[in-house]
Protein backbone atom coordinates (compact mmCIF):
# COMPACT_ATOMS: atom_id res chain seq x y z
CA UNK A 1 0.00 0.00 0.00
CA UNK A 2 1.32 3.61 -1.31
CA UNK A 3 2.14 6.41 1.41
CA UNK A 4 -1.13 9.09 1.76
CA UNK A 5 0.22 12.28 3.03
CA UNK A 6 -1.51 13.12 5.59
CA UNK A 7 -2.71 17.50 5.87
CA UNK A 8 -2.88 18.65 8.76
CA UNK A 9 -5.41 21.37 9.65
CA UNK A 10 -4.19 22.77 12.49
CA UNK A 11 -1.01 23.94 9.90
CA UNK A 12 -3.21 26.05 8.10
CA UNK A 13 -4.11 28.87 10.53
CA UNK A 14 -6.65 30.46 8.33
CA UNK A 15 -8.92 27.37 7.95
CA UNK A 16 -12.30 28.17 9.13
CA UNK A 17 -15.08 25.78 8.87
CA UNK A 18 -18.35 27.57 7.49
CA UNK A 19 -20.30 26.88 10.13
CA UNK A 20 -23.50 28.15 8.39
CA UNK A 21 -23.21 25.79 5.86
CA UNK A 22 -22.81 23.08 8.48
CA UNK A 23 -26.38 24.15 10.48
CA UNK A 24 -28.24 24.44 6.79
CA UNK A 25 -27.14 20.56 6.49
CA UNK A 26 -28.24 19.35 9.57
CA UNK A 27 -32.03 20.97 8.93
CA UNK A 28 -32.08 20.00 6.04
CA UNK A 29 -30.80 16.23 6.55
CA UNK A 30 -33.06 15.82 9.95
CA UNK A 31 -36.27 17.05 6.95
CA UNK A 32 -34.99 14.08 4.83
CA UNK A 33 -34.96 11.72 8.34
CA UNK A 34 -38.21 12.50 8.49
CA UNK A 35 -39.29 11.85 5.03
CA UNK A 36 -41.38 15.08 4.71
CA UNK A 37 -41.87 18.01 2.22
CA UNK A 38 -41.01 21.90 3.35
CA UNK A 39 -44.31 22.64 4.28
CA UNK A 40 -45.34 19.36 6.34
CA UNK A 41 -41.14 20.08 8.33
CA UNK A 42 -41.83 23.38 9.04
CA UNK A 43 -45.68 22.40 10.64
CA UNK A 44 -43.72 19.98 13.09
CA UNK A 45 -41.18 22.53 13.85
CA UNK A 46 -44.08 24.91 14.30
CA UNK A 47 -45.71 22.72 16.87
CA UNK A 48 -42.34 22.05 19.27
CA UNK A 49 -41.00 26.12 18.81
CA UNK A 50 -44.44 27.60 19.32
CA UNK A 51 -44.53 29.89 16.95
CA UNK A 52 -45.91 29.62 12.90
CA UNK A 53 -43.04 28.45 10.57
CA UNK A 54 -43.11 28.44 6.71
CA UNK A 55 -42.37 26.45 4.28
CA UNK A 56 -40.10 29.69 2.53
CA UNK A 57 -38.58 29.72 5.93
CA UNK A 58 -37.50 25.82 5.79
CA UNK A 59 -36.60 26.12 2.20
CA UNK A 60 -33.93 29.32 3.33
CA UNK A 61 -33.00 27.70 6.50
CA UNK A 62 -31.33 24.81 4.19
CA UNK A 63 -29.94 27.02 1.04
CA UNK A 64 -29.49 30.40 2.11
CA UNK A 65 -29.92 32.00 5.62
CA UNK A 66 -28.36 30.60 9.12
CA UNK A 67 -31.49 28.81 10.62
CA UNK A 68 -31.37 29.89 14.32
CA UNK A 69 -30.15 27.57 17.78
CA UNK A 70 -33.69 26.92 18.50
CA UNK A 71 -34.64 25.64 15.71
CA UNK A 72 -31.78 22.97 14.70
CA UNK A 73 -32.63 21.63 18.53
CA UNK A 74 -36.49 21.67 17.37
CA UNK A 75 -35.11 19.60 14.25
CA UNK A 76 -32.47 17.26 16.47
CA UNK A 77 -35.71 16.64 19.15
CA UNK A 78 -38.13 15.62 16.29
CA UNK A 79 -35.79 13.47 14.61
CA UNK A 80 -35.25 11.91 17.45
CA UNK A 81 -39.06 11.80 18.71
CA UNK A 82 -39.58 9.14 15.41
CA UNK A 83 -42.83 8.82 13.38
CA UNK A 84 -44.45 12.21 12.00
CA UNK A 85 -47.42 10.69 13.45
CA UNK A 86 -46.25 9.81 17.23
CA UNK A 87 -46.72 13.60 17.54
CA UNK A 88 -50.05 13.86 18.73
CA UNK A 89 -51.63 16.86 21.38
CA UNK A 90 -48.28 16.26 23.60
CA UNK A 91 -45.96 15.99 20.54
CA UNK A 92 -43.68 18.28 21.98
CA UNK A 93 -43.27 16.90 25.07
CA UNK A 94 -43.40 14.14 23.73
CA UNK A 95 -40.29 14.62 21.97
CA UNK A 96 -38.19 16.62 24.57
CA UNK A 97 -39.55 13.77 27.08
CA UNK A 98 -38.20 11.02 24.81
CA UNK A 99 -34.80 12.11 25.11
CA UNK A 100 -35.01 12.30 28.67
CA UNK A 101 -36.64 8.81 28.71
CA UNK A 102 -33.94 7.88 26.91
CA UNK A 103 -31.20 8.85 29.62
CA UNK A 104 -33.43 7.77 32.46
CA UNK A 105 -35.01 4.42 31.44
CA UNK A 106 -38.82 5.70 30.66
CA UNK A 107 -39.11 8.38 33.06
CA UNK A 108 -41.22 11.09 31.87
CA UNK A 109 -42.26 12.77 34.84
CA UNK A 110 -41.74 12.62 38.76
CA UNK A 111 -44.28 14.36 41.38
CA UNK A 112 -44.35 15.12 44.61
CA UNK A 113 -48.32 13.26 45.39
CA UNK A 114 -51.14 11.92 43.34
CA UNK A 115 -52.75 15.03 43.75
CA UNK A 116 -49.94 17.12 42.04
CA UNK A 117 -50.17 14.21 38.89
CA UNK A 118 -53.74 14.57 38.91
CA UNK A 119 -53.77 18.47 38.70
CA UNK A 120 -51.52 18.06 35.00
CA UNK A 121 -53.17 14.75 34.16
CA UNK A 122 -56.52 14.48 35.06
CA UNK A 123 -57.57 10.83 35.62
CA UNK A 124 -60.42 11.07 33.50
CA UNK A 125 -58.05 12.26 30.20
CA UNK A 126 -55.92 9.38 31.51
CA UNK A 127 -58.81 6.28 30.93
CA UNK A 128 -60.74 8.30 28.65
CA UNK A 129 -59.45 6.37 25.36
CA UNK A 130 -57.26 3.93 26.75
CA UNK A 131 -57.99 0.16 25.21
CA UNK A 132 -55.90 -1.59 28.12
CA UNK A 133 -55.77 -0.47 31.72
CA UNK A 134 -54.46 -2.49 34.37
CA UNK A 135 -54.23 -1.58 38.53
CA UNK A 136 -52.55 -3.02 41.43
CA UNK A 137 -51.94 -1.51 45.08
CA UNK A 138 -54.08 -1.15 48.07
CA UNK A 139 -57.74 0.27 47.63
CA UNK A 140 -57.47 1.95 43.90
CA UNK A 141 -59.27 4.90 45.00
CA UNK A 142 -57.67 7.01 41.82
CA UNK A 143 -59.79 4.06 40.09
CA UNK A 144 -63.11 3.96 42.54
CA UNK A 145 -63.05 7.21 44.14
CA UNK A 146 -62.19 9.45 41.48
CA UNK A 147 -64.34 8.09 38.49
CA UNK A 148 -68.07 7.86 38.79
CA UNK A 149 -69.14 4.13 38.31
CA UNK A 150 -71.21 5.22 35.48
CA UNK A 151 -68.59 6.37 33.86
CA UNK A 152 -66.51 3.16 34.36
CA UNK A 153 -68.84 1.52 32.86
CA UNK A 154 -68.94 3.72 29.65
CA UNK A 155 -65.31 3.18 29.30
CA UNK A 156 -65.78 -0.35 29.65
CA UNK A 157 -68.92 -1.05 27.28
CA UNK A 158 -66.69 1.04 24.60
CA UNK A 159 -64.46 -1.32 24.15
CA UNK A 160 -61.59 -0.75 27.03
CA UNK A 161 -59.89 -3.81 28.98
CA UNK A 162 -60.06 -3.56 33.17
CA UNK A 163 -58.20 -5.29 35.50
CA UNK A 164 -58.07 -4.20 39.10
CA UNK A 165 -56.06 -6.06 41.89
CA UNK A 166 -57.06 -4.64 45.32
CA UNK A 167 -55.03 -5.59 48.71
CA UNK A 168 -57.34 -8.55 50.20
CA UNK A 169 -59.49 -6.74 52.64
CA UNK A 170 -58.80 -7.96 56.37
CA UNK A 171 -55.99 -9.61 55.56
CA UNK A 172 -52.49 -10.22 57.17
CA UNK A 173 -50.79 -7.62 54.75
CA UNK A 174 -53.66 -4.83 54.99
CA UNK A 175 -53.77 -4.87 58.71
CA UNK A 176 -49.64 -4.47 58.60
CA UNK A 177 -50.25 -1.54 56.24
CA UNK A 178 -53.25 -0.16 59.19
CA UNK A 179 -50.77 0.23 61.61
CA UNK A 180 -47.83 1.33 59.94
CA UNK A 181 -50.36 4.62 58.92
CA UNK A 182 -51.40 4.79 62.35
CA UNK A 183 -54.86 3.76 61.16
CA UNK A 184 -57.64 2.05 63.55
CA UNK A 185 -57.59 -1.85 62.78
CA UNK A 186 -60.14 -2.77 60.30
CA UNK A 187 -60.10 1.32 58.66
CA UNK A 188 -58.54 0.68 55.92
CA UNK A 189 -59.77 -3.00 55.18
CA UNK A 190 -63.42 -1.28 55.36
CA UNK A 191 -62.48 1.08 52.48
CA UNK A 192 -61.41 -1.56 50.70
CA UNK A 193 -64.22 -3.88 50.57
CA UNK A 194 -66.26 -0.48 50.02
CA UNK A 195 -64.39 0.06 46.45
CA UNK A 196 -64.56 -3.64 45.88
CA UNK A 197 -68.42 -3.34 46.39
CA UNK A 198 -68.13 -0.19 43.54
CA UNK A 199 -66.62 -2.47 41.67
CA UNK A 200 -68.47 -5.66 41.91
CA UNK A 201 -71.97 -3.79 42.28
CA UNK A 202 -72.26 -0.83 40.28
CA UNK A 203 -69.69 -1.21 37.90
CA UNK A 204 -69.35 -5.22 36.78
CA UNK A 205 -73.03 -6.05 37.90
CA UNK A 206 -74.67 -3.69 35.66
CA UNK A 207 -72.32 -4.19 32.02
CA UNK A 208 -73.62 -5.86 29.21
CA UNK A 209 -72.81 -9.86 28.89
CA UNK A 210 -70.25 -8.74 26.37
CA UNK A 211 -68.24 -5.75 28.03
CA UNK A 212 -68.44 -7.69 31.48
CA UNK A 213 -65.59 -9.99 29.83
CA UNK A 214 -63.67 -7.38 30.02
CA UNK A 215 -63.50 -6.47 33.34
CA UNK A 216 -61.56 -8.89 35.81
CA UNK A 217 -61.29 -7.92 39.51
CA UNK A 218 -59.15 -9.67 42.17
CA UNK A 219 -57.56 -9.52 45.68
CA UNK A 220 -54.32 -10.35 46.82
CA UNK A 221 -52.47 -10.92 49.96
CA UNK A 222 -48.70 -10.06 50.24
CA UNK A 223 -46.63 -7.06 50.91
CA UNK A 224 -47.59 -4.10 49.43
CA UNK A 225 -44.55 -2.27 47.93
CA UNK A 226 -46.54 -0.13 44.86
CA UNK A 227 -49.52 1.27 43.58
CA UNK A 228 -49.64 0.79 39.94
CA UNK A 229 -51.86 2.14 36.86
CA UNK A 230 -50.70 1.15 33.88
CA UNK A 231 -52.96 2.67 30.93
CA UNK A 232 -51.63 1.30 27.33
CA UNK A 233 -48.10 2.48 27.26
CA UNK A 234 -48.12 4.50 29.89
CA UNK A 235 -47.37 3.79 33.55
CA UNK A 236 -48.47 5.78 37.37
CA UNK A 237 -46.26 4.22 40.36
CA UNK A 238 -45.96 5.51 43.57
CA UNK A 239 -43.94 3.55 46.56
CA UNK A 240 -45.48 2.96 50.26
CA UNK A 241 -43.25 4.57 52.47
CA UNK A 242 -42.98 4.50 55.89
CA UNK A 243 -45.99 6.41 57.59
CA UNK A 244 -46.96 8.38 54.39
CA UNK A 245 -50.22 7.44 52.89
CA UNK A 246 -50.05 6.75 49.51
CA UNK A 247 -52.05 9.71 47.93
CA UNK A 248 -49.13 11.52 49.51
CA UNK A 249 -46.41 9.30 48.35
CA UNK A 250 -43.86 9.98 45.08
CA UNK A 251 -45.69 9.62 41.80
CA UNK A 252 -43.76 8.46 38.69
CA UNK A 253 -45.29 9.24 34.94
CA UNK A 254 -43.34 6.61 32.82
CA UNK A 255 -44.23 5.93 29.17
CA UNK A 256 -43.40 2.66 27.53
CA UNK A 257 -40.56 3.34 25.19
CA UNK A 258 -38.60 0.11 24.26
CA UNK A 259 -39.78 -3.54 23.67
CA UNK A 260 -38.13 -4.41 26.53
CA UNK A 261 -35.94 -3.28 30.15
CA UNK A 262 -36.86 -0.13 31.54
CA UNK A 263 -39.14 1.12 34.22
CA UNK A 264 -41.89 0.49 32.20
CA UNK A 265 -41.13 -3.41 32.09
CA UNK A 266 -40.42 -3.20 35.75
CA UNK A 267 -43.69 -2.27 36.85
CA UNK A 268 -45.58 -4.46 33.88
CA UNK A 269 -43.69 -7.53 35.14
CA UNK A 270 -44.95 -6.58 38.74
CA UNK A 271 -48.45 -6.41 37.92
CA UNK A 272 -47.93 -9.53 36.03
CA UNK A 273 -46.66 -11.34 39.24
CA UNK A 274 -49.32 -10.33 41.39
CA UNK A 275 -52.13 -10.92 38.68
CA UNK A 276 -50.83 -14.37 38.48
CA UNK A 277 -50.79 -15.38 42.44
CA UNK A 278 -54.25 -13.35 43.04
CA UNK A 279 -57.58 -14.57 44.22
CA UNK A 280 -60.60 -14.37 42.23
CA UNK A 281 -63.49 -12.18 43.25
Amino acid sequence: MSDAAVVSLHAHASYRPDLGQLARNQLAAARAAKGLSHSEFAALLGTMLGWPVGAEAVEAWETTAVPPGDVLVAAELLVRQGPPAALTDGGARDALTQIVGDRFADLAGVYTSRAELQAELPVTGLFDTASDIRACGLSLNMLCQTIADARLREIIEEGTTLRCLFLKPYGRFIAEREAEEGYPEGRLSALTAMNLTIMQERVAARLSPEASERLQIGVYDSPIRFNIFLIDQLCVAQPYLPEVRGVDSPTLLIRKRRPSGGLYATFDQVFSSLWEGREAE
